[in-house]
C-alpha cells in the first residue's frame, strides 16, 4: 500500500511539474453579439448592450466584457458587468416570483439600483443553462438577456448581452 500512495503521488508531482496538472483560472472568449449583421461586427470582448435611460443612473450605455455566475454570490442567475460604465445588469431567477433583471452600479450596489420585472417590460427574455462546467462549487452558464422595459418612473431599458461562459 504505501509503496502505491508513493507511485500515486510521485506521478501527480510530476504531472503537476510538466504543467499537465493544473487548478489554475480559466479564461473563455467572448460569445459574438446578437443583433449584429453578418457584415456588421461587435466591438472585441463586447457580451452586448443596454441603453439605460433613468433618473437615478442617468443615460448611460452598459457594454458588459465580463459574466459572473451568481452562484458566487448564491443566487440563480448572473451579472453582466461593464467597467467602462460602472454599471452591471444582473439576471435573478427567483423560484417563488420568477425572474428579475437589476441595474446597479459596481461600486455601491445598494445605493442606487434599478429593478425590473417581467410584468413591466415589452420583451423579458433569458436563456440560463450549466454547460457542466463547475468549477469550487461555481456552475458555468450560457447566459442571454433581452429586455425591452419602461417603468412608472421613467426608466428605461432596451438592450441584450449574452455569453458562453458565465461563470
Amino acid at each position: 500500500m504505501k509503496r502505491r500512495h508513493a507511485r500515486a503521488n510521485g506521478l501527480a508531482s510530476l504531472l503537476s511539474a510538466a504543467g499537465v496538472l493544473s487548478t489554475g483560472c480559466f479564461s473563455f472568449p467572448a460569445m459574438p453579439l446578437p443583433g449584429y449583421a453578418a457584415t456588421e461586427t461587435a466591438p472585441a470582448g463586447v457580451l452586448g448592450s443596454f441603453s439605460v435611460s433613468s433618473p437615478l443612473l442617468g443615460n448611460v450605455t452598459v457594454a458588459p466584457t465580463g459574466c459572473v455566475s451568481g452562484d458566487l454570490q448564491r443566487f440563480l442567475g448572473g451579472d453582466f458587468s461593464d467597467p467602462a460604465s460602472g454599471l452591471v445588469v444582473r439576471l435573478v431567477v427567483d423560484p417563488l416570483e420568477g425572474p428579475a433583471a437589476r441595474v446597479f452600479e459596481a461600486a455601491d450596489p445598494f445605493r442606487q439600483s434599478v429593478v425590473l420585472r417581467r410584468s413591466e417590460c415589452a420583451v423579458f427574455l433569458f436563456s440560463l443553462e450549466h454547460t457542466g462546467l463547475t468549477v469550487n462549487e461555481v456552475r458555468d452558464y450560457r447566459l442571454s438577456v433581452e429586455l425591452d422595459c419602461a417603468l412608472a418612473d421613467g426608466t428605461t431599458v432596451h438592450g441584450r448581452a449574452s455569453t458562453t461562459h458565465c461563470h
